[in-house]
C-alpha cells in the first residue's frame, strides 16, 4: 500500500486563506512602486506644478564672490532674493525691493534665512533713499558676465538664488508678492541648507 500524498507536494494544492492575504498584502505595497516606476521610465512629468515661479532648468551657478567680499559675506550661505535687469533701477525696481522686504517680513522666524540684493550699474536717487531706510537691502553693481546668465534683455524681474549659489527660480515682473511668498515659504520649510 502507498502512503497518501502531501497536500502541499500535490501539483493542484489550493492556496490557503493565509497565503491569499499574504500575497494580496505584497501587491498593496509592491503596485505603487511599480507604477511610479514605469511612469518615470516613460517619462510622464505632471501637468501643473504647485509653484508659481518659473523653475531655472538646468540651475545656473552665479559667481556671488564677484560682487565683492562684504556682499559675498552677507551672502554665504543663505538664500537670496535677486533683482536685477538691463535698466537702471527705476520706479517698478524700488517697488519691487520693498515688496521683497515685505516678503522676507512677513516669514517671521524664517526671515534671517534670506538676505535681498538689487543688482543695477546705475543705482537712482529712489533706491539709494530706500537702501537708506533698510539698511539690510544690498545694492551692488553687477560684475561682467552676470547679464548672459541672468536672462538678458528683461526688465527688472525676482530671481531666487539657493544657498549654494545656484540661480534656481525667477519670477515674471507683474508676479503675485503672495505667490512668491508662499514658493519662499515651502522652499524654507522643506530645505535643509541655508
Amino acid at each position: 500500500m502507498s502512503a497518501p500524498a502531501s497536500p502541499l507536494l500535490t501539483p493542484t494544492a489550493r492556496i490557503t486563506s493565509g497565503q491569499r492575504a499574504l500575497l494580496l498584502t505584497l501587491l498593496i505595497f509592491l503596485l505603487p512602486i511599480a507604477v511610479g516606476g514605469g511612469l518615470y521610465l516613460f517619462g510622464w512629468r505632471p501637468a501643473k506644478t504647485s509653484n508659481h515661479g518659473q523653475l531655472v532648468q538646468p540651475p545656473r551657478p552665479l559667481p556671488v564672490a564677484a560682487l565683492g567680499a562684504s556682499v559675498a559675506t552677507q551672502a554665504n550661505g543663505k538664500w537670496l532674493l535677486l533683482i536685477a535687469g538691463d535698466a537702471p533701477c527705476d520706479a517698478a525696481c524700488v517697488a519691487l525691493a520693498e515688496q521683497t522686504r515685505a516678503i522676507q517680513v512677513s516669514l517671521n522666524r524664517e526671515m534671517s534665512r534670506l538676505r535681498r540684493i538689487v543688482l543695477t550699474a546705475t543705482p537712482t536717487p529712489a533706491l539709494a533713499a530706500l537702501q537708506a531706510q533698510q539698511p539690510d537691502l544690498v545694492v551692488s553693481a553687477p560684475p561682467p558676465g552676470w547679464q548672459a546668465v541672468l536672462m538678458p534683455g528683461t526688465r527688472h524681474r525676482l530671481f531666487v538664488v539657493d544657498p549654494a549659489g545656484n540661480l534656481m527660480m525667477q519670477y515674471a515682473p507683474e508676479a503675485d508678492p503672495k505667490g512668491v511668498r508662499a514658493d519662499l515659504e515651502r522652499l524654507l520649510k522643506y530645505s535643509w541648507i541655508g
